[in-house]
């Protein structure tokens, strides 16, 4: 019997461990860093000539339904749910979008998509093809699908901004597909640190959750800012208590630089305290997005047309 309790304690003390490990550490690691330049952001989002965008609009086109623990080491195992967003920028004479959603055939598992609204991303697809520039926040399908299985991909692709890592790394974009050949003479964005993309329109390479990970720093005509995190950070909760995705996502599901994120969220964390009038915009947060629609920094549905 003593044998078989301590056999069994063993056991416990194992799984325990192991739980702890890849399903509950979120150790902040005494280096992370990463380096998040604002002044230099809002210096590069005025060096391009031209009226800074007006206002940004969002479609909210479908979700996936996770599990806290998932979402955060060391949350619980209630569902949440992780909304996917494209984002268009309005100019006074154009528009832009960051990011571009879904199409519906990659909404996949099934199970975890709760609902798909086509009417949505029907305003999307057809956003994408009268924006002056499109930019992805980084591979996965769920930001890039959108534009990568546009049936017009090749008539964007004169606006699309895709980086170079983010086209040296498809395996990352899967499961969506660019038909072959397709990018055979595109010519990527290149750049480090940080580049002007359009008047008030910053990219900011954040590399960790993928290889091409980017954000975007936009600043409004009113005077407003943001700073789009695509998937560094999925909830604001990650950046507020500075809680990774556990090992068991990361390296398991996704194949992130862990430490790489830890530094970003630390540095997003920081700039939070520092200047809490940049308004930072987590990858898949419901509340967020409504609080800043609240706000008026963000308004609902695109606009039907590329020239307002």
């Amino acid at each position: 019997m003593r044998k078989a309790a301590a056999w069994t304690l063993g056991l416990i003390a194992v799984f325990g461990a192991l739980y702890w490990w890849y399903a509950a550490d979120s150790r902040m690691p005494a280096d992370a860093d990463f380096p998040l330049d604002i002044a230099e952001l809002r210096r590069l989002a005025g060096s391009l000539p031209g009226d800074l965008p007006r206002e940004i609009r969002y479609e909210k086109v479908t979700a996936f339904s996770f599990p806290g623990a998932m979402i955060a080491a060391g949350d619980g195992w209630a569902t949440q749910e992780m909304p996917i967003y494209a984002y268009q920028l309005v100019y006074p004479d154009r528009t832009a979008m960051i990011d571009s959603a879904m199409p519906r055939d990659l909404a996949k598992p099934e199970f975890m998509v709760p609902y798909y609204d086509e009417a949505a991303y029907g305003r999307v697809s057809a956003a994408l093809e009268k924006a002056a520039f499109i930019l992805i926040t980084h591979e996965h399908s769920d930001h890039s699908g959108g534009v990568l299985q546009h049936p017009r991909l090749a008539s964007l692709l004169p606006a699309l901004r895709l980086t170079q890592v983010q086209q040296d790394h498809p395996q990352y974009m899967k499961p969506a597909v660019v038909p072959e050949g397709s990018l055979a003479n595109y010519q990527p964005l290149r750049y480090e640190g940080a580049a002007a993309i359009a008047p008030g329109v910053v990219a900011v390479a954040a590399p960790g959750h993928t290889p091409g990970s980017q954000m975007v720093y936009v600043k409004l005509a009113d005077g407003h800012e943001l700073l789009f995190l695509g998937d560094v950070s999925w909830k604001h909760g990650n950046i507020e208590r500075q809680r990774e995705r556990p090992r068991f996502v990361t390296e398991w599901l996704i194949g992130e630089d862990r430490h790489a994120v830890f530094g970003q969220l630390k540095a997003l964390h920081l700039l939070a305290q520092r200047e809490p009038a940049i308004r930072q915009v987590p990858g898949h947060d419901a509340e967020v997005v409504a609080e800043l629609t609240a706000e008026g920094y963000l308004k609902p549905e695109f606009i039907r047309t590329g020239n307002p």
